[in-house]
């Protein structure tokens, strides 16, 4: 082993000009493959991450489209899409109006003048922040999640009634129901009850299309309280998030086979029905179909350039041999065996390579500053294929026999 670091050292260092010149194809070798495999690495990340940068929402309408708050989302519907493993987020609200106290249907004219929703989440109502709930110590938004019997009022109506968050407050609800075609409305007796208040609200930047609510109550209360009363639950509006925007066909299918919703058709008839639903996923589709494309070219020219490494690696090391072939030939003819021909020379090129690898790869993360993986994949597959081009080389030199090497000149 000593002879043979130490006769492959001595052959580098006497060939000096040519291990300059292999240590110079090499590192840029390197670095072109490293360019190639950071790029590669890149459009991977960006693919990957393409569901953080471009969300796909949902929204639930009517068939022909032109209305998304004010329908009859029914209940089956929103269940399968909160229970669907394709979506995350689901936001769900029906609209309710309330007075303060108990009171008869006779008297809602001068008890029913607030408006209010129920809803799962703070954003179902269009604009508002998170940041503009005070919350009860104690609370956070998860309790819009729960069936409790709480609420959010606005504070300047706490005010004007001197309550605080923590208070009890009865409250006399009605719902609203829709009438099956046209744009009639129906406000219904629904509950009277006595609820604790577990926040403020101050709504900056109202969006919707309807008034601001002044109370919220949880959106599963609202439900229990519907099949209380033997009233069917209709949700007014409904929207989501996908989880995974990759499996958008999944999640298609779901919605279609097994939720029942239908496409949105322009020129249907107008009804209230929440029944159609519209993702919004050109974005994501075009963006993703570009980034696939990008990396498929990308790969397939991997096995090309695979290909043009062992051809330098080949090309490199059979024109050093050239010049060196009575070197070999003296060398076989004193004894030295084939095998340890072949891993002298072999030996050669790899440590010469080694430190073409090494040096491309320290002005890689200089310059280019890839991430470590593509350093390491972008060094080995270099390494890797360049001494199989070397192997050849001096494979085919182990092919001619002694004494022609000894006397052919050229």
């Amino acid at each position: 082993m000593k002879f043979f670091i130490r006769q492959t050292a001595r052959n580098i260092v006497r060939h000096r000009k040519k291990s300059i010149l292999h240590i110079l194809i090499g590192v840029m070798t390197v670095l072109i493959l490293d360019v190639y495999a950071g790029n590669m690495d890149s459009t991977e990340k960006q693919l990957t991450d393409l569901p953080n940068v471009l969300e796909v929402t949902a929204r639930i309408s009517t068939l022909n489209g032109s209305q998304r708050e004010g329908m009859t989302i029914r209940e089956d519907r929103m269940m399968g899409v909160r229970e669907s493993e394709y979506v995350k987020d689901p936001v769900f609200t029906v609209r309710l109006k309330f007075g303060f106290g108990a009171f008869t249907v006779g008297e809602y004219k001068e008890n029913l003048n607030y408006y209010g929703m129920g809803m799962n989440v703070p954003e179902g109502v269009s604009g508002m922040k998170r940041e503009e709930i005070t919350w009860l110590d104690g609370v956070d938004a998860d309790v819009l999640e729960t069936a409790e019997k709480v609420c959010i009022l606005d504070a300047a109506l706490m005010e004007e009634k001197g309550l605080r968050p923590g208070d009890d407050v009865m409250l006399t609800i009605f719902y609203y129901r829709y009438a099956s075609e046209g744009s009639e409305v129906f406000i219904e007796p629904l509950v009277t009850d006595t609820y604790r208040i577990v926040g403020s609200m101050q709504i900056g930047d109202f969006r919707g299309n309807w008034v601001p609510p002044e109370i919220i109550l949880p959106l599963d209360y609202m439900r229990e309280t519907y099949h209380s009363q033997g009233i069917d639950f209709y949700a007014d509006s409904g929207s989501f998030v996908v989880k995974d925007p990759f499996q958008l066909n999944a999640l298609k299918a779901q919605m279609h086979d097994e939720v029942k919703f239908l496409s949105v058709i322009t020129r249907a008839r107008h009804r209230t029905d929440g029944n159609a639903l519209t993702i919004m996923d050109e974005a994501f589709i075009r963006s993703a179909e570009t980034l696939s494309k990008n990396l498929a070219l990308l790969r397939g020219m991997l096995p090309f350039l695979a290909a043009i490494v062992i051809f330098i690696g080949y090309l490199c090391s059979y024109l050093s041999l050239q010049s060196r072939r009575e070197e070999y030939a003296l060398l076989r003819s004193l004894g030295t065996g084939r095998g340890r021909s072949f891993f002298l020379l072999f030996g050669e090129t790899a440590l010469v390579e080694a430190a073409a690898c090494l040096l491309g790869s320290l002005l890689a993360a200089v310059f280019l500053r890839p991430a470590v993986g593509v350093l390491v994949l972008s060094g080995a597959a270099f390494f890797l294929a360049f001494l199989s081009g070397a192997a050849m080389a001096i494979l085919a030199l182990h092919r001619l026999s002694v004494m022609e090497m000894l006397t052919k000149k050229d």
